[in-house]
């Protein structure tokens, strides 16, 4: 069922906790309501022009009573909200739950490689070797399974992948990691990733970090000191790719390897505390900062997907150029819990300005939910995927904890009823692919999406309604 919201709906200023729960409850009376007025509709008392308005004004002064009225009974009634309340604790952790079991029960092999690719049923793809990126994806997985449920069948199952990993990805002659190898640990593509090993550091740090032990830390910083040699290029970003050896390569520049590369950076703060680490994410995110970002007239900032070598973003959707909304939304989660890692002040304003053209140009304000791609010419492609409704979420939960502003928590509640709605299999479970209207176009999916992005956005939840309390 879609929900009239309204964003910023009332015109004087409130005690933001107890007004904000308020409104969303005002909003709820409007859907208890509302088959009251359609009944009156059906008798035609509506129709008589000499007692009312028109239907479509009468609906909508009719939900303005529902929001301006309710608050003012519910926020006499409650003391001061905190944060966590507005999170839905148990659906984030019921779904996280389910991706933990299902991925736990499917992903594992005996040699420790983790498999990524299952159909909509979870039967195994055939013939699918081991991918960089998605195992350390699904390494991540369950070294999160284990530190949320203490079941020591996901810490076996990471530190069983954590050596596959370091035994067979890892290249022993150069450096770095193999971007594909079989499950007999023989090499399929031997070329350098940057996107790949962006999540070998990524999944690294994280098995420090909750194991303690200093040989997965060792190994998570000489996995930085290899990508920070030999995948830097000369503007301070990172070449997409690179043969074996890590010699020269030519090729168009692209801001997800950056991206998650910072995340990766991150995580390897928390894991060591390490200066370099420190230093690392400073410079991706000061690159990314003063080379990449472009700024608004109305204080919004975005960050342009596809750049010349150079890194001059690429001009035209004909010549590949475009703005990827659900990386906005990435971006501004990401720099908005950078300062609590030692890094600028300046990264978290940046974040407000990445989430303020986020949702301009990419928030379906009717029925929630994050839109795919925004283009030079001011076009916008409205397909909705299963990625970018969970990173769009995880960036309105990290802004609308630290600010409470409401309409940040309204934005929240209505994508995860979006997500519940068009993105939940209740049938074979997991998320889809897409929504109905791109699913209804021919782009559905055939596989189920590895959990990578719903398992860090739930994390991310638990632990906001965590240091509430």
């Amino acid at each position: 069922m879609r929900r009239p919201y309204l964003a910023g709906l009332l015109p004087f200023k409130t005690k933001p906790n107890a007004m904000t729960n308020a409104i969303l409850q005002g909003a709820k009376l409007w859907e208890v309501l509302k088959p009251t007025y359609w009944n009156l509709e059906k008798y035609k008392l509506m129709n008589d022009k000499r007692k009312f308005p028109s239907n479509s004004v009468f609906a909508g002064l009719f939900y303005l009573f529902c929001l301006l009225v309710t608050p003012f009974f519910l926020s006499g009634c409650e003391g001061p909200a905190s944060n966590g309340q507005f999170i839905v604790a148990k659906w984030h952790k019921q779904d996280l739950d389910a991706h933990l079991t299902r991925w736990l029960a499917i992903a594992p092999t005996p040699s420790g490689l983790l498999l990524s690719r299952f159909d909509r049923q979870w039967k195994a793809m055939p013939t699918q070797g081991g991918d960089l990126t998605t195992h350390s994806r699904l390494l991540f997985t369950m070294i999160v399974g284990y530190e949320i449920t203490g079941d020591k069948h996901y810490l076996d199952a990471a530190i069983r992948g954590t050596e596959f990993l370091l035994n067979r990805f890892y290249d022993p002659q150069y450096g770095g990691f193999f971007s594909s190898v079989a499950d007999d640990g023989k090499v399929i593509n031997e070329s350098k990733n940057t996107y790949g090993h962006a999540f070998a550091l990524f999944a690294l740090s994280h098995v420090a970090r909750v194991t303690k032990e200093e040989k997965f830390r060792a190994a998570a910083l000489t996995a930085w000191s290899d990508i920070n040699k030999h995948l830097r290029d000369s503007d301070g970003g990172f070449r997409p790719e690179a043969p074996r050896d890590f010699g020269p390569s030519s090729s168009l520049r692209n801001q997800n390897p950056v991206m998650h590369m910072f995340e990766a950076l991150l995580a390897l703060i928390d894991a060591t505390g390490d200066p370099r680490a420190v230093a690392g994410a400073q410079s991706v995110g000061n690159f990314v900062l003063y080379k990449l970002l472009e700024g608004q007239n109305d204080g919004g900032a975005y960050i342009p997907e596809w750049y010349d070598e150079h890194w001059k973003a690429l001009p035209t959707k004909e010549k590949g150029g475009y703005i990827d909304l659900g990386h906005q939304f990435e971006w501004s989660h990401l720099l908005a819990t950078s300062e609590r890692r030692g890094l600028p002040a300046l990264y978290g304003d940046v974040a407000e300005r990445l989430l303020k053209y986020a949702i301009k140009a990419g928030y379906d304000e009717i029925e929630g939910g994050i839109f795919n791609r925004a283009y030079p010419d001011g076009s916008t492609d409205r397909d909705k995927y299963w990625w970018q409704q969970a990173e769009g979420l995880r960036a309105l939960l990290v802004a609308a904890s630290s600010t409470n502003r409401r309409d940040l928590w309204r934005r929240y509640e209505q994508t995860q009823e979006l997500v519940k709605d068009q993105f939940i299999d209740e049938v074979d479970g997991g998320w889809k692919f897409s929504g109905k209207r791109t699913c209804g176009a021919g782009r559905c999916g055939s596989e189920q999406p590895e959990p990578y992005h719903m398992v860090g956005m739930h994390l991310t939840a638990l632990n906001l309604v965590k240091s509430e309390r």
